[in-house]
């Protein structure tokens, strides 16, 4: 049995296919440690996967209620989980490019991808 040294360093409580792993990923997140307004909301349907970026508008509690509390900016991604050789991928897919970065953890509550420089450290937005 050949299992790569990089799928000991994954941390995933989410399942092991590809579909639990976008099941997980799917809502929206806040970069962990910065005070951003911004929010990332990862949805798929059918193949096709997606993130956009949202920003949280400082409204008055009676107007965040009336659920237009947010605003989408046109900063949208096509978005594919990939698996090789036992490891999960993220690829973003950009108007100027593609990413592909390794998942090294994902559960319910963090979601991180990319190491060192590149590492990208995301929290479950509760609101």
């Amino acid at each position: 049995m050949f299992l790569s040294i990089n799928t000991f360093s994954q941390n995933l409580e989410c399942g092991q296919s590809i579909d639990s792993v976008k099941s997980t990923l799917a809502g929206q997140w806040k970069l962990k440690a910065l005070n951003s307004n911004k929010i990332y909301r990862f949805w798929f349907k059918q193949d096709a996967g997606f993130v956009e970026v949202l920003e949280e508008l400082n409204l008055p509690p009676k107007a965040e209620h009336t659920e237009i509390g947010r605003l989408v900016k046109n900063d949208q991604a096509a978005v594919n989980i990939k698996l090789i050789e036992g490891v999960f991928f993220i690829e973003m897919v950009y108007p100027f490019g593609t990413i592909t970065e390794q998942i090294y953890k994902l559960n319910k509550n963090t979601f991180v991808y990319g190491k060192g420089t590149t590492a990208h450290y995301f929290v479950k937005d509760v609101n």
